[in-house]
């Protein structure tokens, strides 16, 4: 067998895709370190230096004149470049949910650019967001043009886009497990070995890549923290669903100056520079609510921040990511969940200590506050606890980060938005939950499913002949084609018979037809073939192609039974490999 043969066969195409995996792995993992770069070139630019870890400290030591203007003027800029985005909007995790849900995992590697560049800009100058959206957009959208060219199937597109996201996040946040999972129960939407193994071979190329470019250490230490009761379980119950009330008030805050702005007329290029006029505003008293907010997130989970501190921190913290994302700044909104996690976790250990009975540290409380409202922010509770284990690397109040995850979820399912993302997708009218096997039924053809099961009759003819011809070949649907083997209409027994009962036999059948225009061509889809069969209200549809002549010649016809029958095939065979059992 020469090296052709063996990359067509099963196991050489499957180590094949494995190098793809990995290297989408290394590719997305180098984009991501430019990302991150490009933002801190944006911060050095406007403040004069660059850290991740002191953006707060940096901007206190400026003028308030330059605190303010800063973010004005990034946020003119990023207004400016959405005006060249598709859409003139961001473009981040919920658009790949929806990619992967409605369109075959495809993406415009253009969107992805600029939403990065947008990211950069926005998150440099300080706008309260984080790098993980655009960085899990950028890299699904490198997977997605890579899967394209390589002309893979929708389920390979969907694996690679799948290790695209997992790279993206295994860099960010140096925690591949979670990439993993988060990957998979976040975007691709389902678990099976042929979509985990890739996924993991990405994730770990990407490891390997934060490894010799930034290190590998966790981005935050701590003590170490341990529980005092299992009564504290309950306290964490109830922090949880505290989580789940501040990511509903982050959406509802988006949603409100949404709203607010369509009532002005001001342009939308010019709404981020007004949102960041307020945001620097704000940062000359508060500079730690800017950015990623790190310090901030290190400071509470070490127990090192004062109350009063933190819970200034916490209201203008949800003000001002609601004020950015509803004004069009671009950035993803895990950090932000970490950090004000991180605070109310930290208000919450304050109020509830005030009832004398044993406590842990403030720190842990704060640790969970973190995985309670990423978990109701994201919708992904699984990926959210191993976000915080491999974040904190910290054993000891796993139970707790599990508790408040889980109760926070289920609290944000009750209102109706499932996470943020899902909020994001409702605005634009996408249910990517049944939206899911549309799209594969929509990468489906009908051109297999043609029968011949219909009588041809030509178009001089009367009914009285047609009702002579199906009657004899017991046929219940009769195409008009003419000699040439040219379309002409269609028509149902039923029909027929009501025409023939109303005007009698002697009349042409072409009356009593459904003109040419019902028809499809071979390479529609099985969706849209129901749906033109539904407006007609008929159980059938003709199928043609077009000759040279612009005449439409019969090739034959689809059921719909032969069509919903193969919408449960396609679907079956799906879950099945979903499930793992093919």
């Amino acid at each position: 067998m020469n090296l052709r043969d063996w990359l067509k066969s099963p196991v050489g195409n499957r180590i094949l895709f494995f190098v793809f995996a990995a290297i989408i792995g290394g590719v997305v993992g180098m984009a991501t370190l430019g990302l991150i770069h490009l933002i801190l070139l944006v911060q050095w630019i406007g403040y004069g230096d660059a850290s991740e870890f002191r953006f707060a400290q940096i901007a206190d030591a400026l003028p308030a004149w330059r605190v303010i203007l800063i973010p004005t003027v990034g946020g003119l800029l990023v207004g400016l470049l959405m005006e060249w985005l598709p859409g003139k909007r961001y473009h981040g995790i919920a658009d790949v949910m929806e990619a992967c849900a409605l369109n075959s995992a495809r993406m415009s590697v253009r969107s992805g650019i600029g939403a990065a560049v947008a990211a950069a800009l926005s998150i440099g100058v300080g706008a309260p967001l984080g790098r993980e959206g655009p960085a899990v957009h950028i890299g699904a959208s490198i997977s997605a043009w890579i899967a394209e060219k390589l002309g893979l199937d929708r389920r390979q597109s969907l694996a690679l886009l799948g290790c695209g996201a997992a790279a993206a996040v295994t860099v960010s946040f140096a925690t591949p497990i979670a990439a993993v999972i988060f990957a998979l129960e976040v975007i691709v939407g389902y678990y099976t070995l042929r979509v985990f193994a890739p996924i993991v071979i990405a994730a770990m190329v990407a490891v390997v890549v934060r490894d010799i470019f930034i290190g590998g250490e966790p981005l935050f230490y701590l003590p170490e923290y341990s529980l005092q009761s299992y009564w504290e379980l309950v306290w964490f119950a109830l922090l949880g669903m505290l989580g789940a009330g501040a990511s509903w008030l982050v959406i509802q805050l988006v949603a409100a100056c949404q709203k607010g702005w369509s009532v002005f007329a001001l342009p939308h290029w010019l709404r981020p520079a007004v949102a960041g006029c307020l945001i620097g505003i704000i940062a000359v008293e508060l500079p730690l609510i800017l950015s990623v907010g790190t310090e901030a997130i290190s400071q509470a989970i070490k127990g090192e921040m004062a109350f009063n501190m933190m819970l200034a921190l916490l209201v203008f913290k949800v003000l001002t990511v609601g004020v950015a994302i509803g004004s069009g700044f671009a950035g993803g909104v895990f950090s932000p969940a970490l950090y004000i996690g991180a605070l109310l976790g930290g208000v919450f250990w304050v109020l509830v200590s005030l009832t004398g009975m044993p406590f842990a540290e403030q720190g842990v409380y704060a640790v969970v506050g973190t995985a309670a409202v990423a978990s109701a922010m994201l919708g992904a509770p699984i990926s959210t606890i191993l976000i915080v284990f491999e974040l904190t690397r910290n054993y000891e109040i796993t139970l707790g980060v599990m508790t408040a995850a889980a109760f926070a979820s289920t609290t944000m399912s009750l209102t109706g938005h499932g996470s943020f993302f899902r909020w994001q997708l409702s605005q634009r009218a996408v249910n990517i939950s049944s939206g899911r096997d549309i799209s594969l039924l929509m990468t489906h053809r009908i051109e297999h499913l043609l029968n011949q099961r219909y009588t041809s009759i030509s178009p001089d003819s009367t009914l009285g002949e047609l009702e002579s011809k199906m009657g004899a070949q017991r046929q219940r649907l009769a195409m008009i084609v003419d000699e040439e083997g040219h379309f002409h209409g269609s028509m149902t027994l039923q029909i027929m018979v009501a025409h023939a009962v109303e005007g009698g036999l002697d009349h042409p059948v072409t009356v009593a037809a459904i003109d040419n225009e019902f028809c499809a061509t071979a390479s529609m889809n099985i969706v849209t073939a129901l749906q033109r069969m539904a407006e007609q209200q008929v159980e059938y549809l003709p199928v043609v192609e077009e000759s040279e002549e612009g005449k439409l010649v019969m090739l034959g016809v689809v059921t719909k039974t032969d069509l919903l029958a193969e919408h449960y095939d396609v679907v079956k065979r799906e879950r099945e490999a979903e499930f793992g059992i093919t």
